[in-house]
């Protein structure tokens, strides 16, 4: 119980209820003028049909992703929602909140203009318009399927959890998978360039920012974190290249694979406690202890050195180590347990170029 507790105690479960019609209707057999030369359904399907533009839904698939890439910046998905800090749990209100807003708006400007596109999308195919008509709906029926909701809640274990302790120990390998997804930008950065463009790094600043807010769920994310903060304490104000664009590189291939991460992340917190890592260390099998967060570090302040201890290993030393096949064993050790959190604020602030042409 207390491996779920120290989670839950420290999550809010942000719920997204958002519904959108998709504007398609089932295609009948009389709609293709098919006859009876048509097979049986248990062979074969015949889809669907487009009732009306999908152009003017579009908007509504937007706003849905961007309420989940808010949850997500900060937050994990869990419970079929997304468990953020409770410390972000007010300002994605906020940010939903706006959403909505905006959802419900379009939603009234949608359905005000229904019968007149639907007749603009007729107009256009007029060899359809019998099928078409015969699946139209009316604008109060398409009105229902279109919310945009919410739900803001903490969440504590029963004294039966059932098989939340299972959901709370996979936190850790999806928070990785998850960067693995963001580093997916990183991919035209560094293959054939000797420099680093200041732009790409807006997503390492993402990646950062998301693992030092949730270190507190899984002790492997903690020494991504600090490899992160090494790196960005060296940068330098001109151009990145030379030894410090290779590093960056490393970390890039490092933030792209969720295994190699959580091989990191278990190696380097042995290596900080005195040990050796192991296979054991991968898996998130074991209860967490307490741990001591940080004061918050705030964007415009200067960074003199990483957040926690860092390895005896210099960084190409690491790297060099990451991306060998040598195996090493050493006692089992819990995987939740880690040192103290690292803020969640990135130390460095980002110029308009750094973040130029990057959108969420």
């Amino acid at each position: 119980m207390h491996t779920i507790t120290h989670v839950t105690d420290q999550i809010t479960l942000v719920m997204l209820n958002v519904a959108i019609w998709s504007g398609r209707k089932k295609l009948r057999a009389e709609d293709l003028k098919l006859g009876t030369d048509v097979p049986p359904e248990e062979l074969v399907s015949l889809g669907s049909k487009r009732v009306c533009d999908p152009e003017p839904l579009k908007i509504f698939h937007r706003i849905k992703k961007g309420a989940e890439r808010t949850c997500l910046q900060v937050g994990t998905r869990f419970l079929g929602g997304f468990a953020v800090p409770h410390a972000h749990a007010e300002s994605i209100a906020e940010t939903l909140a706006e959403l909505k807003v905006e959802f419900d708006t379009e939603t009234r400007s949608f359905l005000a203009g229904y019968d007149r596109a639907l007749e603009e999308w007729i107009s256009n195919l007029p060899a359809w318009e019998e099928p078409i008509r015969r699946a139209i709906e009316p604008a109060e029926v398409v009105g229902t399927r279109l919310r945009f909701g919410y739900q803001i809640v903490r969440i504590a274990p029963a004294e039966q959890p059932g098989t939340l302790e299972e959901e709370v120990r996979g936190l850790g390998d999806g928070i990785f998978a998850e960067v693995e997804q963001m580093a997916r930008e990183l991919e035209g950065s560094f293959e054939g360039k000797e420099r680093l463009h200041r732009r790409a790094l807006g997503t390492f600043r993402r990646i950062r920012e998301k693992l030092a807010c949730l270190s507190f769920v899984d002790r492997r994310i903690h020494p991504v974190v600090d490899t992160l903060d090494d790196w960005f304490a060296r940068l330098p104000d001109g151009s990145i290249e030379g030894p410090i664009f290779n590093e960056g590189m490393g970390l890039a291939l490092l933030l792209s694979d969720a295994e190699r991460m959580a091989r990191h992340g278990a190696g380097q917190w042995a290596v900080q406690q005195g040990g050796e890592p192991n296979d054991s260390d991968m898996a998130s099998d074991a209860t967490p202890t307490e741990v001591t967060p940080l004061p918050l570090v705030h964007a415009g302040t200067e960074l003199s050195a990483p957040l926690a201890v860092q390895s005896a290993m210099d960084f190409e030393a690491e790297m060099d180590a990451l991306f060998s096949e040598v195996t090493i064993e050493v006692d089992d050790i819990d995987v939740q347990d880690h040192p103290p959190e690292p803020a969640c604020a990135m130390p460095v602030v980002e110029t308009v170029a750094d973040v130029e042409g990057f959108f969420f």
